[in-house]
């Protein structure tokens, strides 16, 4: 695996979205190129302020402005937190909106291997690795 690329944003990513991820970071894998924009929960935000980033992330990838401005086709959105019950809270907003692009772990369980198989999707409870067939 290999680091391809890190972008910080300080503006929204479109003139059409208020969005403004926290990163973005791109992988090149055995399976292909992982690109996935990364959102650290600090507490701050309530669970409306989540579900409008899902609608934003979800509006992102159907209108295809990420395709436009990236050149990749798909993205992951990964959502970092300090909390298992904060964890449960968000991907519940999130679920509301939306089942895929999201991924979400505690600071915890990934502090030992980011690509461990500790990552929930907002449905489900069974923990995935970051990217699969990885060892």
């Amino acid at each position: 695996m290999t680091f391809v690329r890190w972008l910080p944003f300080y503006e929204p990513l479109a003139p059409s979205l208020r969005l403004i991820p926290d990163g973005y970071a791109e992988l090149a894998t055995p399976v292909g190129t992982v690109c996935a924009f990364l959102e650290v929960d600090l507490g701050h935000e309530n669970l409306t302020v989540w579900r409008e980033k899902a609608r934003q992330y979800r509006e992102l990838a159907l209108t295809g402005e990420f395709e436009r401005r990236f050149r990749e086709m798909r993205f992951r959105v990964l959502v970092l937190v300090n909390s298992e019950r904060r964890l449960k809270s968000i991907r519940k907003a999130v679920a509301a909106v939306t089942e895929k692009l999201f991924w979400f772990a505690t600071l915890e369980a990934t502090s030992g291997n980011l690509f461990a198989p500790v990552w929930l999707r907002p449905a489900g409870d069974q923990p995935q690795p970051l990217i699969e067939n990885y060892p």
